[in-house]
């Protein structure tokens, strides 16, 4: 094994869990490793995808930071695409744009689900998003709703501000 394979053996082992670390620790190459888990965990499952979909519809601000709440449904979908990923045109010479119009439909489930679980504060960001045509893009709403957080969270420390100095005046 030469060192590179080492090194990057060495750094998927330590993310992994251990029961799964115990059942790899003996490949020779870093290509062994990798083919190992990719047979193991590649594979799609109906039931990990009903139940990462449960989970993405589960899913709600609840209070949470905007970032917090998307980095949250971010790693719902990227597990659900690796386990479930996107077809892919198989034309030579593709012309027919199915795999532009499927990411397009991909990134406006996930707007809508996000707009669904936005807390309640957020209703009139998320119909100026719905209203918005075309649909605007994943990182134009994500943006958009932060920008928003961002103005509230300003608007808030100025009230707090001046309550307190008014109560400071008495």
């Amino acid at each position: 094994m030469d060192a590179f394979d080492a090194m990057i053996m060495g750094w998927l082992t330590i993310a992994m869990e251990k029961n799964i670390r115990n059942n790899v620790k003996y490949a020779g190459t870093i290509l062994e490793m990798w083919s190992d888990l990719n047979e193991r965990f590649r594979k799609e499952s109906a039931p990990r995808v009903y139940e990462l979909k449960q989970k993405i519809v589960a899913t709600q601000q609840g209070g949470a930071s905007i970032s917090t709440y998307f980095t949250q449904l971010r790693s719902i979908w990227d597990e659900a695409q690796s386990i479930y990923p996107l077809h892919r045109c198989s034309c030579s010479k593709c012309e027919c744009d199915v795999g532009k119009r499927i990411l397009k439909h991909q990134e406006n489930e996930r707007l809508y689900e996000f707009l669904m679980g936005l807390d309640v504060e957020f209703t009139v960001i998320r119909t100026q998003i719905l209203a918005t045509k075309p649909v605007p893009s994943l990182g134009t709403w994500y943006h958009m709703v932060a920008e928003d957080e961002k103005k509230r969270d300003i608007s808030n420390e100025n009230i707090n501000a001046q309550e307190s100095a008014a109560f400071k005046a008495f």
